[in-house]
């Protein structure tokens, strides 16, 4: 038995690990794409992460921004590999 136990340790061993993007991570990835639209931005609320797509493990966030009197909601997509990407923009209070 304990011959056919070695070589299917070292077939899991040797899977690559799935890389997963923390939900802080992907929070703070979201938070940072959405002020890289504005000359200058601040988050009003902290950015939360709505979703995860099945089975590509990619995080829809939430990020909340405020640039002067204007507040917006921009949502992205955030990647294993925590790279965001935008999907769309809304602006609060209109």
């Amino acid at each position: 038995m304990s011959r056919y136990l070695f070589p299917v340790l070292l077939l899991v061993l040797s899977l690559p690990a799935a890389a997963e993007c923390r939900d802080r991570d992907a929070i703070a990835a979201g938070e940072e794409h959405a002020r890289s639209y504005f000359k200058k931005a601040d988050v009003f609320h902290p950015g939360r992460v709505l979703k995860v797509h099945h089975p590509s493990r990619h995080k829809e966030v939430a990020a909340y921004v405020q640039t002067g009197d204007k507040r917006y909601s921009i949502f992205t997509l955030v990647d294993e590999n925590c790279r965001a990407r935008f999907i769309k923009r809304t602006r609060q209070g209109d």
